[in-house]
């Protein structure tokens, strides 16, 4: 019997009830099992929180400890059912990765639900008493002795922990003179950053180092200590990035005879922009080729071209990468497959956990906040193409809005990832550590803000006239100027012509917008806004413009 037939013939089972209500699409299906599976609570069954500032503050009523018992309307919204409601499509077979995923949601369950703090605020003061025994030591101003095994990554737990620290509004200037004495000694003369001292030069040691120079930033005012990344020998770093280029594939690897991959290519591309290096001599022939042929059947993105496992923290390398090279409408449309990207990206998202994964049929993990939270604003910016830089008028011109649940995400974050010790985690059950105190911060701080891009003055993808000594000049426009064009805005635009939506539903405001008259007596409220990163580089937003014109002042190396 065809589809057809099915669908005209008679039901044997039809609802005796005229006025029953038939779901038309598979979105109101999906919101009947919610509303079916866990009825909105009674507030009677609810226990306010009266300190957590993202619930509503009632005007005009009397905060009382008698009124908090007997409260006003509205009622404080529960965590909605899609946190808190055991996943609807499990699978049929039973695996041990079934089996971990069940478990997984279960506990995060537990956190999400929790009736006296759904929704919990930041704990700053532990969270940069964490990160700050990385750059300090403990104690006795050591780490602790398992962080040998960590040798070859100091640059990485620099920047990872000043960077953390920068995201929760600390002046991390004062670590200044600490960090160059660090950093300086990994430099090779032959040009790069080791891990260690006495370490042969990595691309991502160097990556990581570069980065930590440039949230560290200038010296004082009158300009004698300067810029950080005056420490870089640029002219070494332009040499050795050239011996490091597969001028076969257009690729980068990781180190003099090393391997090869998007690690490589991303990493490479943040210094030559960061230190404003030129890409003449074919630096940057076919790399956009490279990171094209890197993505897979699923959509996603290996580490290489060749059939590699589609992964979270590749994509945001690819994606990032690409938007070095050129304007993100352009490039992203035309080296990838942005369909197949879309739905694998929007499968990295867990309900109920909020959070987000790497691979297909792997757990949430809080750090993929960033390398996969992180690539939505690239996606965005590439569908939306460039924007009016007045942010007054952002959101008039059409614009996809929100391709990810933030609220999920920014959930997961406050509820699962934070460790009571301070510090932040994987997932409830993993202790906090410095990488992923750093990138899960980076991805709230994403949940918080929309970015975007303007129009470059020049252009970014055209080649320059070739020249009869080289006619198959693959150069581009120097500087990188890409990465320097993007801003953003706390408001976040939805596909409503000249609406923007609040970060969280019914909960308008992040609680550093409370308002002195909105406290309850005795309640104290500290911002969970944290300080807005460049979506590119992982640095503050506007080291990115004082980086830019310091290397623009400079003549050659």
């Amino acid at each position: 019997m065809s589809a057809a037939s099915l669908s005209s013939a008679p039901s044997s089972k039809a609802p005796s009830n005229p006025t029953t209500r038939t779901p038309s699409t598979p979105s109101e299906v999906f919101d009947d099992i919610l509303s079916s599976a866990q009825p909105p609570p009674t507030y009677s069954q609810q226990t306010w929180n009266p300190s957590n500032p993202y619930f509503p503050h009632y005007h005009n009523q009397n905060m009382s400890s008698t009124a908090i018992t007997t409260p006003p309307e509205p009622l404080i919204p529960p965590t909605p059912a899609l946190f808190t409601t055991p996943p609807i499509l499990q699978d049929t077979l039973q695996t041990h990765s079934s089996k971990d995923q069940l478990a997984t949601a279960e506990i995060c369950m537990k956190h999400l639900s929790n009736p006296s703090d759904p929704f919990p605020i930041l704990s700053r003061r532990e969270h940069i008493a964490f990160l700050e025994s990385g750059i300090l030591g403990g104690q006795n101003g050591k780490l602790h002795r398992g962080m040998v095994a960590l040798d070859a990554s100091r640059p990485w737990i620099i920047y990872w922990c000043l960077q953390g620290l920068a995201s929760l509004g600390v002046d991390v200037g004062k670590y200044r003179e600490r960090v160059i004495s660090s950093l300086r000694p990994l430099q090779n003369a032959s040009g790069g950053f080791g891990g260690g001292n006495g370490q042969e030069s990595h691309i991502t040691s160097s990556y990581a180092a570069v980065l930590a120079l440039a949230v560290v930033g200038r010296g004082d005012e009158n300009g004698e200590e300067g810029e950080a990344l005056e420490v870089v020998d640029r002219r070494t770093m332009f040499h050795w990035l050239h011996e490091i280029k597969d001028w076969e594939s257009g690729g980068f690897r990781v180190c003099i005879g090393g391997e090869e991959d998007v690690r490589g290519v991303y990493c490479a591309l943040v210094i030559l922009a960061l230190l404003g290096l030129p890409t003449s001599g074919n630096l940057v022939k076919g790399t956009k080729e490279y990171l094209g042929r890197c993505q897979t059947y699923e959509g996603g993105f290996g580490a290489t071209p060749n059939g590699n496992e589609a992964h979270g923290g590749y994509a945001f390398c690819t994606l990032a990468g690409l938007c070095i090279l050129g304007e993100p409408a352009v490039v992203l449309k035309k080296y990838l497959d942005m369909d197949r990207l879309v739905s694998w990206l929007s499968a990295r998202q867990y309900a109920p956990e909020g959070g987000l994964s790497g691979r297909t049929n792997k757990l949430v993990d809080g750090c993929y906040s960033t390398w996969v939270g992180g690539c939505w604003a690239l996606i965005e910016a590439g569908i939306n193409g460039p924007q009016d830089g007045n942010e007054e008028t952002l959101g008039e011109k059409k614009v996809v809005g929100s391709l990810w649940s933030r609220e999920g995400l920014a959930r997961y974050i406050m509820n699962c990832c934070q460790s009571p010790k301070g510090g932040l985690r994987d997932k409830p059950g993993k202790g906090a550590d410095y990488y992923h105190s750093n990138y899960i911060l980076l991805g709230l701080a994403s949940t918080q803000n929309y970015f975007y891009y303007t129009s470059s003055p020049i252009p970014l993808s055209s080649p320059p006239p070739s020249s009869p000594s080289n006619p198959e000049s693959g150069d581009i426009p120097i500087p990188l100027a890409a990465p320097f064009l993007w801003h953003y805005s706390p408001r976040i635009p939805s596909n409503t012509p000249n609406v923007a939506e609040a970060i969280v539903k019914d909960m308008p405001a992040w609680p550093d917008d409370v308002t002195e008259e909105d406290l309850l007596p005795g309640q104290e409220v500290e911002s969970d806004r944290l300080k807005v990163h460049h979506p590119i580089f992982n640095i503050p937003f506007e080291r990115a413009g004082e980086i830019e014109a310091w290397w623009k002042g400079k003549m050659g190396f």
